[in-house]
Formats: structure tokens, C-alpha cells, sequence
């Protein structure tokens, strides 16, 4: 079967987002339309069709972002949405990796995404990707260990002196604020501004809490009820790797007891978080102890201006819902 690659224009989404429907499972146009709201520019789809019938045989979505490399920020983008439909796998059968379709439109969008000046493409796949991403040595990879507490919790968690956790008012300047310290505290991490953090947390339910010191918003974290009976900390902000750090986890844990006891819900058993080597210290002196789960991010420098012991996984901060 002869394949065509070619990026998306206008009249290709409505396609797209019935494939995305049909053949994702990862829900209803909401996430696609979602994807295409990115605030960081226009996202681009790399398409598979059959060159002789026209017909739709793959889609990879690739999400622009900004990434604070040592507080300097580059222009990224994370690839986002692969979709291969049964047909293209059954018609493209190598052993030849560079020949496997979602590699193909890798590539494809590779070549493009470097010309438009893009410096360096990040992501968090599957993890039964890993195995064929160790396999191309302009990636970098690494592993981030999911750790977790059980709930209800044994003993109550206290707030550090002077600290205190309540809802976040609004997506405003205080965030941004914070967010220009809190990147400091990681060589490289995708920027999470209050524009940014507001789309990123527009799609699923979240509890979204603010820890003040002195009236000062010195951290911000996202939470949710994920998978099988367990709540999840995702995206988190904090003025430093010390108190402020710890009472934003700490918040993140209050609100998990919470929620564990909440009538009409199967009940929580533990609250987990990735720990990145910032996090590490803080969530085992909470009680946090390692989990089964690794979460894989992946690292392509476009750029060579930027080293690539500077973008080194281990050297990233990343939540998990990256």
C-alpha cells in the first residue's frame, strides 16, 4: 500500500476528530478540541493516508510548548495523539524500525518542526514504547518513579508554621509570580504559567489548591481522582525545595484524606505523585514510599546549540498528567 504523509489543514479536522473518537479511546472531541486550543501557537497533525484511495490510515499530533532550560526558555513541542488504524498496521509489517508508521510520521514532522525553528521536542509515552525509543540515538530517556501514601491516612499531615491551603481564587498575575520562582527549581521543566495551568487543567476534575505564607501565593497544586481508586498530584508549583515545597504536598494530601472518606465514591486507597530529584527528599520525609509504576519521559534535541547534557531527563521536573 502506497502511504502519503502530509500535515492537516482546516477541511482535515473534522476526519481527524472522528478517527480521534473512533480509534483513541481517550474520549470525545472535547480533548481534541482542547489540543487544538494549545497556548503556546497552532498545533500541527502529521496525517497517513492511502496515496490511491485517500483514506485516513493514521494521525500524530504534536503540541507546542515552551521549556525552561536553566531559566532560559526554548521553543518545544511534545508530540501528542498517535492513532495507527488496524489497516496501516497490517499494511506495514518491517522489522525495520524507521519503517514502523508512527515513526514515519515522526520523522516527517521532524524535518518540518526543525526548519520552523523548534528547538526541542519532549514527551511522556506509554511506557511500552520505551523499548523501540531505545532504539534511535537522538533520543534521551529516562524513568521517574510514581510514589505513593496510603489513605486514610494513619496521622494527620500539618501545614509547616505560617502556611496555610485554600482554593486558588483565580489564574492571575500571583501565578505567573510564582511560577517564575518555582521554574528555578528544576534544570529544565515545561512552562507552567497561569495561562498555561489554566488550559492545562480546562479538561477533567480537578482540585486546584493555593498555599499562602504571609498573604504570599507561595505554592499552587492540581489533583485528581485517577484510575483505580487512587488520587493523583499533578502539576505543582512551589517558592522553593524546602517548607513552601512541603506544604504544597501537603495540601495535596489533606485534600486526598478528604476526598477518601467522601460518601457515594468507592474509596480512596492511597495518594500518589511523581517524584522528580527535587520532590524525591520532601514526599519520603511525608511517608511516601516507591510504587510499582515508572513513568517514561523522552528527550530530542533539534537544536544543537542546546547541550544535550543540559535537557538530561534526569535533570526535568514532570507531573503526571505530562
Amino acid at each position: 500500500m502506497p502511504i502519503e504523509y502530509r500535515f492537516a489543514d482546516s477541511g482535515d479536522m473534522e476526519a481527524l476528530d472522528r478517527q480521534w473518537e473512533e480509534e483513541s479511546g481517550w474520549g470525545t472531541q472535547q480533548l481534541a478540541q482542547w489540543f487544538l486550543a494549545a497556548p503556546f501557537g497552532e498545533p500541527r497533525v502529521v496525517m497517513a493516508s492511502d496515496r490511491l484511495t485517500g483514506a485516513l490510515l493514521g494521525q500524530f499530533r504534536f503540541m507546542p510548548t515552551q521549556v525552561s532550560v536553566d531559566g532560559h526558555v526554548v521553543r518545544a513541542t511534545r508530540p501528542f495523539g498517535t492513532i495507527i488504524t488496524k489497516t496501516m498496521r497490517e499494511a506495514v509489517r518491517s522489522v525495520n524500525p524507521l519503517r514502523q508508521p508512527a515513526v514515519a510520521m515522526y520523522l516527517f514532522a521532524t524535518k518540518a518542526l526543525r526548519a520552523d525553528g523548534v528547538q526541542l521536542i519532549h514527551m511522556v509515552p506509554d511506557p511500552r514504547w520505551e523499548r523501540l525509543l531505545r532504539m534511535f540515538p537522538f533520543f534521551q530517556t529516562g524513568k521517574f518513579r510514581l510514589w505513593s501514601l496510603k489513605l486514610p491516612l494513619s496521622a494527620p499531615l500539618h501545614l509547616p508554621d505560617g502556611y496555610t491551603s485554600g482554593p486558588l481564587p483565580a489564574w492571575d498575575a500571583r501565578v505567573d509570580r510564582l511560577w517564575d520562582v518555582a521554574s528555578s527549581l528544576h534544570g529544565c521543566s515545561v512552562v507552567r504559567n497561569a495561562r498555561t495551568l489554566a488550559w492545562k487543567f480546562s479538561v477533567g476534575t480537578y482540585a486546584i489548591t493555593a498555599i499562602e505564607r504571609g498573604g504570599e501565593l507561595v505554592g499552587v497544586v492540581g489533583s485528581q481522582r485517577k484510575g483505580d481508586r487512587q488520587w493523583l498530584i499533578c502539576d505543582l508549583l512551589a517558592a522553593d525545595a524546602g517548607d513552601s515545597l512541603r506544604a504544597t504536598l501537603t495540601a495535596a494530601c489533606q485534600v486526598a484524606d478528604e476526598q477518601s472518606v467522601m460518601p457515594g465514591d468507592r474509596p480512596l486507597h492511597k495518594v500518589a505523585v511523581l517524584a522528580s530529584p527535587v520532590l524525591e527528599p520532601v514526599v519520603r520525609a511525608l511517608g511516601f514510599s516507591p510504587d510499582s509504576y515508572e513513568s517514561v519521559i523522552v528527550v530530542h534535541v533539534l537544536d544543537h546549540a542546546i547541550p544535550a547534557s543540559a535537557v538530561a531527563p534526569a535533570r526535568w521536573y514532570v507531573s503526571a498528567n505530562d
